[in-house]
């Protein structure tokens, strides 16, 4: 056998994206997401002086999501086929981080975070009634947490160290935005748009294109 010929049986084939019409639907939501955030950075007198401080209060509802998903949905997948559900546990999980996001709720004087956390729990519930063997079910979850988790944690040092323009958020519409708190994110908002926006972006793309971490030994 030549040389190219081994070198080719060799080598893996490289994945190649999805032409799944649905794998692409199911990161659609995402992509709409990045796009408010691309909206707000570059044209945010389009969305209204309310518009700053929901992003801010998106990403902060999404580490609360991300830490979420790993408690809950874990809780949900540990059950064994023939053994009872965890109810204490997932009740106990479900009211700790509900504190967190209602007290976010009462501090931005905003309620859909809370529809946010019931829309998670949803989900995570219909991952664990569906007719697939509870390994790959693990899996899944696993992996698209862990990728969540790499995004989060990467946007958050890329956009803290990164000089990132402002653009269409100058000071007036900074202050229009009536941020509460302090920090970086309430002190340069900026950041957390351009955060927002890698993040989902990233989501997005990971989801249509099926993305997964490898198997652990």
């Amino acid at each position: 056998m030549r040389g190219p010929a081994i070198l080719a049986a060799m080598t893996p084939p490289l994945p190649r994206p999805t032409r799944d019409p649905l794998a692409w639907a199911a990161g659609l939501p995402d992509a709409v997401t990045a796009g408010f955030f691309l909206l707000l950075w570059l044209f945010p007198a389009w969305l209204g002086a309310a518009a700053l401080k929901t992003g801010l209060l998106m990403m902060l509802v999404e580490f609360i999501l991300l830490h979420a998903t790993a408690m809950i949905g874990g809780t949900l997948l540990s059950r064994e086929p023939g053994q009872p559900m965890r109810w204490r546990a997932l009740a106990g999980f479900s009211v700790l981080y509900l504190a967190f996001i209602l007290a976010w709720c009462l501090q931005f004087q905003a309620w859909w975070p809370v529809l946010a956390f019931g829309w998670l729990l949803a989900g995570k519930a219909a991952l664990a009634m569906q007719p697939v063997p509870v390994a790959a079910k693990r899996e899944r979850l696993s992996s698209d947490w862990a990728l969540g988790v790499i995004f989060y944690l990467g946007g958050v040092f890329a956009t803290s160290v990164l000089p990132l323009p402002r653009l269409g958020l100058d000071r007036a519409v900074v202050a229009a935005a009536d941020l509460p708190g302090s920090g970086q994110w309430v002190d340069r908002p900026h950041t957390v748009v351009a955060f927002g926006l890698v993040y989902f972006a990233l989501l997005s793309v990971s989801k249509a294109r099926g993305w997964r971490l490898p198997k652990s030994a």
